[in-house]
């Protein structure tokens, strides 16, 4: 199940926010889970491993100095792929107050919609995957890193994401939604042994979550060329591409990092 939550909220106070507040975005999430259901904020909160959604906020104009002003809009964006927390989500109240922080806002209005034109549906994964599987095989991935990402290591983080890493990452995230059908993270290490990188373009940048608390991660753009590959294994990978756009890659996409925009080329 793919599909994507906007809240348009509309600022109570006058507050400043970091850069990337994703640590308070994700605790407005759950909040916003137990507000509707607590057996379920407490079941998905207490969850271990990969949290099935990720999360963004946007602005609805320029701010100045960091700071959001009584009255201004903020979009709260939660994408999710597992139906059960879709299901919660559907039954948002309204009239509602959501705390981001130090931000206190009341929702105007909430959206729901799938991405990629799929319907909207507990079923759509598949009709994603029926799209890729039918359409003619990609030959070049490129895949931009709009907010920083990085993956964990034995000796520490990797910020610089090689094929195996994306890909095996968006292999983790997908076992981690509702998907009967799994899939074999070994045998995705192999295909990426020979998917090509052509070209990239980017650079490190470090991300604060606090005074005392931070990450370094990339943000740019690779392209992958998968002429290596032979038309099953071009549509399996075209599969995980697509669903990683959604679903983010590496660390911490549920607080918003490793945010992807991914452009696929047939030709």
């Amino acid at each position: 199940m793919l599909g994507t939550v906007t809240l348009a909220l509309k600022a109570k106070n006058s507050c400043k926010l970091p850069e990337f507040p994703g640590r308070f975005l994700h605790a407005a999430v759950f909040s916003l889970i137990g507000s509707i259901d607590e057996a379920a904020g407490t079941y998905w909160h207490d969850l271990s491993g990969i949290k099935p959604f990720t999360v963004s906020l946007q602005y609805g104009g320029k701010r100045r100095d960091a700071t959001i002003q009584k009255g201004n809009m903020v979009y709260l964006r939660i994408r999710v792929w597992h139906r059960e927390l879709w299901y919660i989500l559907e039954d948002i109240p309204q009239p509602l107050s959501l705390q981001i922080g130090p931000l206190e806002a009341m929702a105007a209005d909430v959206q729901y919609d799938a991405p990629f034109d799929l319907p909207l549906s507990a079923e759509n994964t598949l009709t994603l995957v029926e799209r890729c599987l039918t359409g003619k095989p990609t030959q070049r991935v490129e895949i931009d890193f709009v907010t920083p990402t990085s993956f964990n290591a034995t000796h520490g983080e990797i910020t610089f994401p090689t094929a195996e890493l994306i890909f095996a990452s968006i292999v983790d995230k997908w076992n981690a939604g509702d998907e009967d059908q799994t899939l074999d993270k070994a045998r995705i290490k192999e295909l990426c042994e020979r998917i090509v990188l052509t070209d990239w373009i980017g650079h490190t940048k470090r991300v604060y979550f606090g005074r005392d608390r931070g990450l370094t991660g990339f943000v740019g753009g690779f392209t992958f060329n998968l002429s290596k590959l032979n038309d099953e294994e071009r549509q399996l990978i075209t599969i995980l591409a697509s669903f990683g756009q959604h679903c983010g890659v590496g660390r911490l996409s549920s607080q918003g990092l490793g945010q992807v925009k991914v452009t696929l080329h047939r030709k």
